[in-house]
């Protein structure tokens, strides 16, 4: 009897062993999931547990009494809990996989819309669409999305708890985002591009301004002074001045005594070229 079932035990295990190898080569060896882990999983749980049972089935014929039965349920136990640790393995290492790739390409859209003021390195704020609420509730999307065929619904192995625990985490990165070194690491970038970008040359062209000063000098001792201007925009500007100094010995002097002109006006131009 304990030879029969010890060989139903055998070839029960040998049914999940070479499918759990090859897994484990594709999901501890090269990072990736295996496709329908759910459904694949479930059905080697019950082909595991139907060739031992068929395989045993003569264990209770041959036996008497209850320690026959005792035996065969113990010796099925235990192989389920070894299919069973292997698969809750596999799949507890592939949703660390996906939730930290799903958290990579969160910080890489992150980063990519953390928009930056070329002039003072300040935030800006963008209403695109691509708020990080919004980059959240993708990335959280996306990982329900690629999980949904990793449950294995009979041993409790769902997504609900991983998908929370991720949605966690990604607040926590959007809160202290601005603060993180890829973050700063763009804003002196930007800035650095900006102080480095060469200025684009001005125009080539002549550019003539007019500018027209008038002075009167009625008569006086020139203790009445004024002045006023006018900026006509484009650079061109007209200066009156008014001196009541027509009658001053100073200035009758400098006239070889006779009285400076009334109004005296001096038009100039200035040619600004630009090569």
């Amino acid at each position: 009897m304990s030879s029969l079932d010890s060989y139903a035990y055998s070839e029960a295990l040998s049914l999940f062993q070479p499918r759990l190898t090859s897994w484990e080569s594709r999901v501890y060896g090269r990072g990736l999931t295996v496709d329908n882990f759910g459904d694949k999983a479930e059905g080697i749980i019950r082909d595991a547990e139907d060739r031992y049972d068929g395989l045993s089935a003569a264990v209770l014929t041959a036996a008497s009494g209850g320690e026959g039965l005792k035996e065969r349920r113990a010796k099925k136990q235990k192989v389920m809990e070894v299919v069973e640790e292997g698969i809750r393995g596999l799949w507890e290492r592939q949703m660390e996989d996906v939730k930290d790739k799903v958290k990579k390409d969160f910080k890489r859209d992150m980063l990519r819309n953390f928009k930056v003021d070329r002039n003072t390195g300040e935030k800006v704020v963008q209403d695109d669409g691509n708020s990080p609420g919004s980059l959240m509730r993708k990335a959280v999307f996306e990982f329900e999305r690629r999980t949904d065929e990793l449950e294995v619904l009979r041993l409790g192995l769902v997504k609900t708890k991983a998908a929370q625990d991720l949605s966690n985490e990604l607040a926590s990165l959007i809160d202290n985002f601005d603060a993180s070194p890829a973050a700063q690491l763009k804003v002196m970038s930007t800035i650095k591009k900006s102080a480095s970008k060469p200025k684009p040359p001005s125009e080539r062209g002549v550019t003539p301004t007019f500018h027209l000063v008038s002075m009167i000098r009625p008569d006086g001792f020139g203790n009445l002074q004024g002045f006023a201007g006018y900026n006509f925009g484009g650079g061109h500007t007209v200066t009156v001045g008014v001196c009541n100094d027509a009658d001053s010995p100073e200035v009758l002097n400098g006239f070889g005594g006779m009285r400076p002109p009334l109004i005296r006006i001096q038009p100039k131009v200035n040619i600004d070229v630009d090569l």
